[in-house]
């Protein structure tokens, strides 16, 4: 809550009301309507769906978010409230983790509490990237079941369930923590020999992956056409983390090093890779206690050295970038690993030289803090302050000395000391940084402001130009919208935000990746193609163009963010062409309408020399033709969709992209007077949903079997009156409820 004191909008930023919220509405619309939205050809390079991953398609968490969404008259109110209720769902997840670990409940609530605080969950995920706010959240409940399960003292269906939520959020870095879980927990089985353990954590894992192929198989699939696809391995430090980093990762107000296209210079104007400040309370530690300890915690010192070296990834690995994404997990492991720690490998008393020590490691990072960002000498030297007061306040209560807070247990003294701590810390971090560094475009919070923008034009829309030479409030939105946020309009506009775009697509229409596009395509629009001799808007369909004057202005510089190569002088606006008509005009904004609309967004639009067909059906999916006349040697015809993979025809085969970006079947010389289909199934989708319901259904039939030993067993042992026949751990002061 406190961001809200500076920021009332903190949680709805960036790609969150840019992309996340459309993305929530849209799914909620579908459902309520019946569908589960796969492919949408209307949107063109920003609706393939199942090749993004990350619409909710297989998660009914998503699915409830979206109908809450779409049902909510207030963004910033929904969004808000969703997403502080998920940090509280990650710490209490972080607490009972903790005590899983048998950690006293004073110190479980302070991992709770602070692991939600790291910098990079606080203004990256929770403000902007929701997905990897989501999966974080969930990870901690599927650790701690999952070992439950792999011990046999729960059933496999809830540590499933809990894995199954993160992966079907189509986060990669909440993947890749699942998998780091699944490693940890498997690989300290083996270890100890604990066969019937590693057997059952394999077990899940085989399950998960399973389901992982049905959310990722079709992006990886598709990929060669898009402009994510790449293999390159490659460092540029974007977004990136380095050890110098990570070592002033206790102060809560350190700027790191981390250059990004979303500010200037080299330092991120956030503390991205703030962890927690108690930290170096880990110099209290008996070293002789730890290493007969170590055995315990193998599972958390393994995700630990695997979250390390993820987040030291290079910039770029394929197509995985930014490893800071990784920070929330890293941050995860260390708090855990520090509270474990002192709640069973404390020294007795903590020397002065522990003290020196862990007085020190606050002083470095001070040092460090301030060497990398200088002018923000003063909060980080507070930062520090109140770091190495506390220190000194936990080491004189752990000496035994009393401390003016009652008679209180040690672990909940030093508790009270953590939270206050942590608690000023917080403050001093948002009053000194305000918002998230990324970019906030100031969407209207009431939807009845974008569900008005465009609501009385028919036909598809393109917008030429982009939103962001406006200025960023409800003067621009209440006339124009960007990225996703015209899922809430009722106008079918193809400038949609996109995680992956069609690379021809895309060059044909110089289109961003938040919907913008250069001036210059509204002369290309109306000039003639190569393959079709059809002017490209008549191509795309586009029955309204709606035209962004200032971005026709002078003096467009070029920017990373909206993959733009920028331009110095003035365009000049072309005059209305014959067959369309100019239906508006405030001097900012232009519509343009064709007099007669053309209805074939999706369908029919081109056939070659001698080749007549009929369009006989269309969906968001399907296509039919009825094959009037095809010369000899066949003949081609040409969809108003883009050629993803996926696509098959009956009756006739898809050929080579016709412009390079339309969806194309080639006709034999003998279909004349049958009917050809053409549709879409996302690649690797049968395999997908094959090992998805084999996954589903094991686990299922695994967890049923499981039930029904249990009252088997239980059943035998009452009536033998010998007591249960399976031991059971006693609920003790430490054990999970």
């Amino acid at each position: 809550m406190i961001p809200l004191i500076w920021t009332p909008r903190f949680y709805f930023w960036d790609d969150t009301e840019n992309g996340a919220y459309g993305v929530w509405y849209h799914l909620g619309e579908s459902l309520l309507s019946g569908t589960v939205p796969i492919l949408n050809p209307q949107v063109w390079s920003s609706g393939n769906y199942a090749a993004e991953g990350q619409w909710g398609t297989w998660n009914p968490l998503i699915m409830a978010i979206g109908v809450i969404v779409y049902l909510a008259p207030d963004a910033v109110i929904v969004t808000t409230s969703l997403k502080i209720a998920f940090l509280v769902v990650g710490g209490v997840g972080c607490y009972l983790l903790s005590r899983s670990f048998k950690v006293p409940p004073a110190l479980a609530l302070v991992a709770g509490v602070a692991s939600p605080l790291n910098g990079f969950t606080t203004f990256f995920d929770a403000p902007s990237w929701v997905t990897g706010q989501l999966a974080w959240a969930l990870l901690p409940y599927f650790w701690m079941l999952l070992k439950l399960a792999a011990e046999g003292r729960r059933s496999p269906f809830w540590a499933f369930l809990a894995g199954y939520l993160v992966v079907t959020i189509g986060y990669v870095a909440g993947t890749v923590a699942v998998g780091f879980v699944l490693l940890a927990v498997g690989v300290d089985a083996l270890l100890k020999r604990r066969w019937a353990t590693a057997w059952r954590t394999a077990a899940i894992g085989v399950a998960l992956v399973m389901v992982a192929v049905v959310v990722y198989l079709p992006g990886v699939l598709t990929a060669a056409v898009t402009t994510r696809s790449t293999t390159a391995i490659a460092n540029d430090d974007f977004m990136g983390v380095d050890l110098s980093g990570l070592l002033s990762s206790t102060i809560a107000t350190a700027f790191p090093m981390m250059p990004s296209w979303w500010w200037g210079g080299f330092s991120a104007p956030a503390p991205a890779l703030y962890i927690a400040w108690f930290l170096p309370l880990v110099a209290f530690l008996s070293w002789r206690r730890i290493r007969g300890y170590a055995p315990e915690i193998r599972d958390i010192l393994f995700f630990a050295a695997l979250s390390l070296m993820f987040v030291l990834l290079p910039s770029t690995v394929g197509p995985l970038r930014y490893p800071a994404r990784f920070m929330p997990y890293l941050a995860l492991v260390c708090v855990l690993l520090c509270v474990v720690l002192l709640s069973h490998a404390l020294a007795s008393h903590p020397s002065k030289l522990s003290l020196l020590g862990a007085t020190g490691a606050i002083a470095f990072g001070v040092y460090g803090a301030w060497a990398q960002y200088p002018d923000r000498y003063m909060t980080v030297f507070v930062a520090g302050l109140l770091a190495v007061t506390a220190i000194c306040a936990v080491w004189w209560r752990m000496r035994g000395n009393p401390l003016p807070l009652g008679k209180l247990p040690l672990a909940s003294s030093v508790a009270i000391v953590c939270l206050g701590v942590t608690f000023g810390t917080t403050f001093l971090q948002h009053r000194t940084t305000g918002g998230s560094p990324l970019s906030n475009s100031h969407v209207p919070a009431a939807t009845a402001v974008p569900k008005g923008v465009l609501a009385d034009v028919r036909g598809e829309v393109l917008v030429v130009g982009d939103p962001l030479d406006y200025p960023q409030d409800e003067s621009t939105w209440s006339r124009t919208l960007m990225a996703n946020t015209w899922y809430l309009s009722p106008a079918s506009v193809l400038n949609r935000y996109q995680l992956i775009g069609h690379t021809q697509y895309n060059n044909a229409l110089c289109l961003r990746y938040l919907g913008g596009t250069c001036p210059e395509l509204l002369g290309r629009l109306f000039e003639r193609r190569a393959d079709t001799g059809m002017m490209l808007v008549d191509e795309l369909g586009i029955d309204n163009i709606q035209i962004l004057k200032k971005s026709f202005e002078g003096n467009q510089r070029p920017a990373a963010n909206n993959n733009y190569v920028g331009r110095q002088d003035a365009l000049p606006i072309r005059s209305v062409p014959a067959g369309w008509r100019q239906i508006s005009d405030d001097g900012d904004m232009a519509l343009w309408s064709r007099e007669v609309p053309t209805d074939s967004s999706g369908g029919l639009v081109w056939t070659s020399a001698g080749t007549t067909v009929t369009e006989t059906g269309r969906t968001a999916t399907e296509v039919t033709l009825r094959v009037d006349q095809v010369p000899s040697g066949g003949g081609r015809a040409a969809l108003g969709r883009l050629p993803w993979p996926g696509y098959e025809a009956r009756g006739a085969r898809i050929g080579s992209p016709v412009d390079g970006f339309l969806l194309t079947v080639d006709v034999p010389e003998d279909a004349a007077g049958r009917t050809v289909s053409v549709a879409f199934t996302p690649p690797g989708w049968t395999a997908g949903v094959a090992l998805w319901s084999v996954g589903v259904g094991g686990i299922i039939v695994w967890a049923a079997v499981d039930l029904i030993a249990g009252r088997r067993r239980r059943a035998q042992a009452e009536a033998g009156g010998a007591g249960p026949a399976l031991a059971v751990e006693p609920l003790t002061d430490h054990s999970v409820p």
